[in-house]
């Protein structure tokens, strides 16, 4: 995705002012953390997860938490001090698409591996 696309993919997630007021309004942990809010994408009230948390949860880098954002597998919003904070609704429905992925891989390898066996 080109520098100008990824631009206007955050700008379209930035929080209003009426936003952030009624995020400040919500109980919640520490902003750079965590916070209880309503997921601008999928409409539901969820823990919004900094990136940096989000990606120690899935033990991968930061950089590629936001490329899942960039590739739009994960909802987020920017705070105002461009701070970004993932849904964790589709950080936990990614999560279950790599376990997934993992087990087929996983099954197919065991079945070739029995097929080499049984030849030898």
């Amino acid at each position: 995705m080109s520098a100008i696309g990824t631009s206007l993919l955050y700008k379209t997630n930035l929080m209003s002012d009426t936003g952030v007021d009624a995020l400040a309004t919500r109980e919640m942990d520490q902003l750079n953390t965590e916070a209880l809010a309503t997921c601008q994408i999928c409409g539901e009230d969820v823990k919004m997860i900094a990136a940096e948390k989000a990606a120690t949860i899935c033990h991968c880098s930061r950089r590629k938490i936001y490329r899942w954002i960039e590739e739009g597998d994960l909802h987020f919003f920017e705070t105002p001090d461009g701070e970004a904070l993932v849904c964790g609704r589709s950080l936990s429905r990614k999560i279950d698409e790599l376990d997934s992925t993992t087990d087929r891989l996983s099954e197919r390898n065991a079945s070739t591996t029995g097929i080499s066996r049984e030849r030898e």
